[in-house]
């Protein structure tokens, strides 16, 4: 599985109504997206807590966190290349594919939840990942119909997880391990698998990187370029016979 990186963010601003598309003609049937709440209660798609990475101008920039800003400030906001903030809702229709929903703040599943309950079509396109495991606790009792996703930056895990990487994996109730490449073996791809989930390495930017992938036998990656990244695959497909 070729998740596309925030959209095809190589080619279009990441998080974007464009981004997504676009990873959607280029044959990615999963899109990886960030959720953070505005201040009165809206599910917007953003990476940082705040504006001023994607900010189009210097006026843009500064203004404070995301959550502490309103849904129509947000999106008075130019973003660069002629882009604006798009809430969830929009995302959901503006695209078919899978969705990857990466909870950065914890405080976006309640609304989440309550969106989702007239919604099974989109239920039925989503899981959850996070970083922080108090948030796949929450969803696993507001969302448990949504499989969820724990990501780890390397393994071994005890030093961001001192309970160690089986038993963060089971209070989250995850279903799918997403492993930056530092510490991910085949070894503990066959363990994963071996416990009946399904493991992702993160991120993919070269063919090295998907050659890699291949051998020690992940079920997906997350990429930034996802044109490149079909190339690649291909590529490592036809090296193997």
């Amino acid at each position: 599985m070729i998740v596309a990186h925030r959209g095809a963010m190589t080619h279009a601003l990441e998080n974007t109504i464009a981004a997504f598309q676009l990873a959607e003609q280029l044959g990615c049937r999963e899109l990886e997206l960030d959720l953070r709440p505005s201040a009165d209660g809206r599910m917007v798609v953003i990476h940082d807590a705040t504006l001023d990475r994607l900010a189009a101008h210097e006026d843009g920039r500064g203004l404070g966190a995301v959550a502490a800003m309103t849904l129509e400030e947000l999106q008075r906001v130019p973003l660069r290349d002629g882009h604006r903030l798009h809430t969830f809702e929009e995302v959901c229709a503006a695209t078919t594919a899978g969705l990857e929903v990466e909870i950065k703040d914890p405080a976006v599943v309640p609304l989440l939840a309550a969106f989702l309950k007239t919604r099974p079509e989109v239920v039925q396109r989503m899981r959850l990942t996070s970083f922080r495991a108090e948030a796949l606790v929450q969803a696993r009792e507001l969302l448990p119909q949504i499989p969820r996703g724990m990501i780890v930056h390397r393994l071994p895990v005890t030093e961001k997880h001192p309970e160690g990487l089986d038993a963060l994996l089971e209070r989250t109730g995850a279903s799918t391990l997403l492993s930056g490449w530092e510490g991910l073996t085949a070894d503990a791809v066959a363990a994963q698998h071996a416990a009946g989930r399904r493991v992702h390495g993160w991120p993919l930017r070269t063919a090295e990187q998907m050659a890699r992938a291949v051998a020690i036998g992940v079920d997906g990656t997350t990429v930034d370029d996802p044109q490149a990244a079909f190339e690649w695959y291909q590529q490592v497909l036809a090296a193997r016979g």
